[in-house]
């Protein structure tokens, strides 16, 4: 009986430690493309001919980009919320000078936007998230 518990125990410690494996190769795999979709989504914030863009980081920030032009500057970061071995979750959102957090679109491992629906999935969303992060920048920047 005292070998049945052991083995058990045994067996529970060696599936944590290959979820725990799991996880964070799902974490790499993510990360490995955040360099190319932030570099891609940079050069499109730089066809703006009034605004510059550097890179800064911040804690909890995967990535985080500094957008200045003649009004301000915001902050534009990538945090991952959340991951396990089937879905990488992370929020791209826009910080302004006010400190509040505008929520630009929800990512998923393939960088694709995604939205929540009323059952808990997340699912694919028709609109880029470069467009969505101009478009939300554009709204920021209006006067109105």
């Amino acid at each position: 009986m005292k070998k049945i518990v052991l083995q058990l125990i045994a067996k529970n410690k060696f599936k944590f430690i290959l979820e725990k494996i799991v996880d964070q190769q799902s974490l790499m795999l993510f990360e490995k493309g955040v360099d190319e979709f932030l570099s891609s989504l940079k050069s499109r914030l730089n066809h703006n001919e009034d605004i510059s863009v550097s890179y800064q980081s911040m804690p909890q920030c995967l990535q985080s980009l500094k957008v200045i032009d003649d009004q301000s500057e915001r902050f534009l970061r990538l945090v991952i919320i959340g991951f396990d071995e089937t879905t990488v979750l992370a929020r791209l959102s826009w910080l302004d000078e006010y400190g509040i957090d505008h929520i630009c679109c929800y990512l998923n491992g393939d960088f694709q936007s995604v939205q929540r629906k009323k059952n808990g999935l997340w699912v694919r969303d028709r609109h880029q998230p470069e467009e969505i992060c101009l478009q939300k920048l554009g709204a920021l920047r209006s006067p109105f």
